[in-house]
């Protein structure tokens, strides 16, 4: 597969799985909402959940749809979106690092793991894994200033990043630390942060979507750009 290819499947399979994400949370409010309707129409429900034991009513289930949409599903479906966009960077690095791997030539494997390896194009498959593990620890501007080092993109802009910034700190709480913001969440989102320490972290419908909105137009410029870019 060429580059060109590679890339256009890396940015296709991304948008096509973000849109299937915000789908998956559109959706299952309009199911909620639907059900919060056969209530009010006096429907009777009963629902039994065998491995918990736990039973509700359709009032009880009612009141819990309110919970769970902007609950456990505008969280589940925001994090989503982050790891998707993780998948991305990550995706179109190793593509471009494969084709043009001469900005890894200082980097050295073990002697024993080289005898291991089959070919050139494993040895390089290491070498940028290897790479890529070590940016993925690092701030998410670092990712974009390596990016930018090896292809200049153009993109995203310094704004963009910042946001992208605080939603990353925002999806780091939320699997970290039990949704409430510590310092660390504040220094990174600096001005952008939307919670002061000790605050409960949420996700609401607006924020939700000018998130997913965000992230889609990021991988598609970066895409675009790549794309562009490759000979």
């Amino acid at each position: 597969m060429s580059l060109i290819d590679e890339l256009q499947r890396v940015r296709d399979d991304s948008l096509a799985a973000l849109d299937a994400s915000h789908d998956y949370y559109f959706h299952t409010t309009v199911a909620w909402n639907f059900l919060q309707g056969m209530v009010r129409q006096s429907h009777k429900i009963i629902a039994r959940n065998l491995a918990t034991g736990n039973t509700v009513d359709e009032r009880e289930l009612s009141d819990l749809a309110r919970k769970y949409v902007t609950g456990h599903l505008a969280s589940a479906t925001f994090q989503h979106f982050v790891s998707l966009f993780e998948d991305f960077v990550f995706g179109f690095l190793r593509a471009w690092l494969t084709e043009y791997p001469e900005s890894l030539k200082r980097k050295q494997l073990q002697f024993e793991t080289v005898l291991e390896l089959a070919d050139r194009a494993a040895i390089v498959q290491t070498v940028v894994q290897e790479k890529l593990v070590g940016i993925a620890y690092k701030p998410v501007e670092k990712w974009f200033k390596y990016l930018n080092g090896i292809v200049q993109l153009g993109c995203p802009t310094a704004d963009q990043i910042e946001q992208l910034v605080e939603i990353k700190a925002s999806r780091d709480i939320l699997v970290h630390n039990g949704g409430i913001v510590n310092s660390v969440y504040v220094e990174k989102a600096k001005g952008r942060a939307r919670f002061k320490v000790g605050e409960a972290l949420e996700v609401p419908d607006r924020y939700h979507r000018e998130s997913w909105q965000l992230i889609r137009q990021i991988v598609t410029d970066i895409g675009d750009a790549g794309i562009e870019k490759s000979p």
